[in-house]
Parts: C-alpha cells; sequence; structure tokens
C-alpha cells in the first residue's frame, strides 16, 4: 500500500482527508522529475542530463524537485484514495494545502452526498387558502385601459402646463430703443405648441407666458433672450404677439363606454363585457397564485419537517444553475446576456449570487426533500408516463404539417429519448407526481402504502398468496442529489 489516508467527518456533510504517499514511491516520482530537471538546468562541470541524482538534490533543493510532480501526483493519488476508502463524493474535493517538508501529504475537504431524514410526511396537514380577488387589482386594470384610451379634447377654459394649443405667433427682434426690427424670429400660423414647464422651449419665459390663455384671446410680450444660450438670438429683447386658436387637455376617460371596450378587441360588444373578462382573468389569476402559494407551503413543511443536510457547494451549484437559467432567460428578452445585465444593475457578479444565495438554500432544500420523497413512495415513471410527457412537451403535429414540421417534432422526441436527456425528463416527470401526490396527503386523503414496481407485478400475478396484502418493505436508495456530480468527483481535485 503506497497511501496512508485519514479521513474525518466535518459538519454539513463534509470530510477532512489527508493523504501520506509512501517515502518509496515519493522517491520513485523525485528521481523521474531530477531526470527531466537534468536535462533543463545547467550545472558546472556536468553535462545536460548527466547529473547524478545527489548532485541535482543539492543544486535545486528537495521542494524544487518535488514541485516538479506534485500536482499530477495529487490527481492520482485522489482517485486512489477514494477506491482505497470506498467514497463517492458529491462533487470534487478541494484541495487546502499540500505539506512537503518530511513525507508529502495532501489535505483535503470531500463534500459527501446530502443526506435527507424525511419527517413523518404522511402526517402532513397544510389548509388551503381561498382564492381572494384583489379589487384593486381589477381597478387598476380599468385604470389603465382609460388611460390607453386617454386623448385631447378641446378646452373652454385658460390653458395650463401640458395642453396642446394652437396659436398664431410672431417673434421680431427690438433694437436697443425698444423698436422692432426686421429680425424676425417666429412667425407660425396654426402652430400646435405644448407648454411644458419641466422641459420649456427657448428664450426662457415663452412657455410661462402662454399659460392662462383662453381660446380666442390675444396677448403680446417680451422676453429677454438669455446671453448665455447658444442661440443666435442671445442678449436680445424679443416681442412676441400671440392668438390662441384653440386649446385641448389630454384627458382620461372617467369610465368604460361600449365604444372603448370594442375598440379594446373584437370580442367585446359592450364595457359589461370587457368588465367581466377582467373579473374573470383576475379570478384565474387569483387562484393560480393561491394554487403555487399552497404548493410552497406543502413543500416547505415537508422540509421543516424533515433533516436535510448538504455541502456548501451544493448551494453554490444551485446558484450556478439559477444564473445559467436567468442568463438564457435575459438573451430571450433581448440582452446580451449576464454581462449586460450585471453592468445596468450596477452590480458585480459576486453580489448578484450572494443576492441568491437565500432563494438557493430554499430551492436545494425542496428538492432534495423531493427526491427523497419519491424514492421513499417508490414512484417511478412508465413509459407510457414518459411518451406522454415529452409529448406534450413537443406538442401536437399540425394535421397539415409539411415534411420538415414532421421532422423537427420527430428530432425533438429523438432528442429527449437519448441516454443523455431520458434522465432529465424522468426528474421532471418524478417531480411532478411527488408534489401531486404530497398535496394529496396534505389534504388528509387515503394513500396507500407504498409498492415496488416489482412487488405490484408479483402481487398481480398471485392475487390469493397469503402475504399479498402486506405492504412492501422499504427498498434501499442511495443518498439523494447523489449522481452526475458525484461521477465528476473522481476527475480531479479542484484548484484550492
Amino acid at each position: 500500500m503506497t497511501l496512508t489516508v485519514t479521513t474525518e467527518p466535518m459538519d454539513r456533510r463534509q470530510l477532512s482527508m489527508t493523504i501520506e504517499v509512501a517515502d518509496e514511491r515519493i522517491d520513485q516520482e523525485m528521481r523521474k522529475a531530477a531526470r527531466k530537471l537534468a536535462g533543463q538546468v545547467r550545472i558546472p562541470g556536468f553535462r545536460k542530463g548527466k547529473v547524478p541524482f545527489h548532485i541535482l538534490l543539492q543544486f535545486v533543493g528537495r521542494e524544487a524537485i518535488i514541485s516538479e510532480f506534485v500536482d499530477e501526483l495529487g490527481q492520482e493519488v485522489y482517485k486512489e484514495a477514494l477506491d482505497q476508502e470506498g467514497l463517492e463524493p458529491f462533487f470534487m474535493g478541494s484541495l487546502d494545502n499540500v505539506d512537503t517538508e518530511e513525507s508529502v501529504r495532501f489535505h483535503l475537504t470531500i463534500p459527501l452526498p446530502p443526506e435527507v431524514k424525511l419527517g413523518s410526511y404522511r402526517d402532513l396537514r397544510v389548509e388551503e387558502e381561498e382564492a381572494e380577488v384583489d379589487e384593486e387589482q381589477i381597478q387598476q386594470r380599468i385604470q389603465s385601459i382609460l388611460e390607453q384610451n386617454a386623448d385631447y379634447v378641446e378646452a373652454d377654459r385658460p390653458s395650463q402646463y401640458g395642453d396642446l394649443m394652437t396659436i398664431d405667433v410672431k417673434g421680431v427682434v427690438l433694437d436697443d430703443q425698444g423698436n422692432e426690427t426686421e429680425t424676425v424670429v417666429f412667425d407660425e400660423e396654426d402652430w400646435d405648441v405644448t407648454p411644458d414647464q419641466e422641459n420649456p422651449m427657448e428664450p426662457a419665459g415663452l412657455d410661462e407666458s402662454l399659460v392662462g390663455l383662453s381660446p380666442g384671446e390675444e396677448k403680446n410680450f417680451e422676453i429677454a433672450w438669455p446671453d448665455d444660450s447658444p442661440s443666435m438670438y442671445a442678449g436680445n429683447n424679443v416681442r412676441f404677439a400671440v392668438k390662441v386658436h384653440k386649446t385641448k387637455s389630454f384627458e382620461t376617460p372617467a369610465e368604460l363606454t361600449d365604444e372603448i371596450a370594442q375598440n379594446f378587441g373584437p370580442d367585446f360588444e359592450s364595457a359589461a363585457d370587457l368588465l367581466d373578462d377582467i373579473r374573470e382573468n383576475a379570478q384565474q389569476e387569483a387562484q393560480q397564485q393561491a394554487e403555487n402559494e399552497h404548493i410552497q407551503s406543502v413543500l416547505q413543511e415537508l422540509v421543516d419537517m424533515s433533516d436535510v443536510v448538504y455541502p456548501p457547494v451544493a448551494v453554490d451549484l444551485e446558484i450556478d444553475r439559477m444564473v445559467r437559467n436567468f442568463d438564457m432567460q435575459i438573451r430571450q428578452m433581448g440582452l446580451q446576456g449576464m454581462e449586460q445585465y450585471l453592468e445596468m444593475s450596477n452590480q458585480t457578479i459576486e453580489e448578484y449570487r450572494e443576492s441568491m444565495r437565500e432563494n438557493a438554500e430554499q430551492s436545494l432544500q425542496i428538492e432534495l426533500a423531493l427526491v427523497e420523497f419519491a424514492q421513499s413512495e417508490k414512484l417511478t415513471v412508465s413509459d407510457e408516463e414518459f411518451e406522454a410527457h415529452i409529448g406534450d412537451m413537443a406538442g401536437p403535429l399540425p394535421e397539415d404539417a409539411d415534411e420538415e414540421t414532421t421532422k423537427a417534432r420527430t428530432d425533438m422526441l429523438d432528442m429527449m429519448r437519448a441516454e443523455h436527456s431520458r434522465p432529465h425528463v424522468e426528474s421532471e416527470i418524478l417531480k411532478d407526481k411527488s408534489i401531486k401526490l404530497l398535496l394529496a396527503i396534505s389534504r388528509g386523503e387515503e394513500i396507500p402504502e407504498p409498492v415496488a414496481e416489482a412487488d405490484a407485478a408479483d402481487d398481480a400475478d398471485q392475487p390469493d398468496a397469503d402475504d399479498s396484502d402486506q405492504p412492501a418493505q422499504p427498498a434501499e436508495s442511495e443518498p439523494a442529489a447523489e449522481g452526475a456530480a458525484a461521477d465528476e468527483a473522481n476527475e480531479e481535485i479542484a484548484e484550492s
């Protein structure tokens, strides 16, 4: 045996591991590395590649020789140690440090598969809340429709900021004596203009001078063009003559009308039809929200009554998944991925990841509890269920589908049936089945004891057997969330 492996349990499903490599193996590795180094260094009195080991050791030092092979050796002994100890990590271990002072020891932290001990979930009960329509939300939707139909209407009153005014206006530059010159700044007829307090026109004061005028009214006034204006008229006094033809105010309808309803969509003949549709949609949304909240409450209750333990890296992996999903979503929205989003939101990727940590913890706990629940209840996915699910995902084939459309759907189905895709699809089906069963339990419905698929088949073949009515004994199952991540653990030691 060339390895001495010691392990010590840590909290949160982690294992401290020390791997000490036998001196004989280190000596062999050092001599191999020395032969390589001998061809790279120049030592007086010796040709390259012909330096004796003990001379090279004195010249470059033990640490330099060990550094030539320690990384590759670490990869090898890590895999050997896992096999020797019979360990299947949840994810690749992290290298804490390497001690090379006397012997060579690798110190690592190994994340173990999550461990879930379900509580008495058959006694789980969560009362469903009745869906309540938010009347304020309905009024907000009505108001939004009214605002979409807002328009300018003639106003028989003095003008205000934001009104649309139709005016004749003429502005002439004055000389030093206050007489009009031949320089005309404005000379417009039937000019549509909107006085704006926040974004006024030039010269400053023109918008204010237009406010308070009634249709048919005329007004003469003078404005000094500011000296610091970039305009060619800067520093001049200008006399304006204004005549108001009409004023329109931007008004929102006071209530829904049949005309508004008809303009909103072809399915509505009256305001009452539109109101009914708004209320029906609000009821459906309230019902969906209530169902989602109830499902979340049931799942959280399952977690709260159970003991769910996992290594810290599991949370980081869940955050990775959430970041990838969000990146795809924002790309579909037209953004150029996470980098653009982070720039727009003025945050770093580290800050964003940390903001996701709480949600990632909750999502991970629920996922692990559901996986264990499915195993405890011996839930499986039949071929019929699998085919029905991927058929729903692909959607129905149109009756007039051409050869290209048919092939595209067939290719999609084949892709989901492929070895690398099927486990993911099956996990989604199992998750859905688990949630439905858990909801039935939470409602107090009578649920048969779990029976393994093979046992169920045997019972069907032997209906008169003496023990046919006895529940199946729980089968041993692998730790939750152990799978692809565990496979990766044996590939390499993570960089420290």
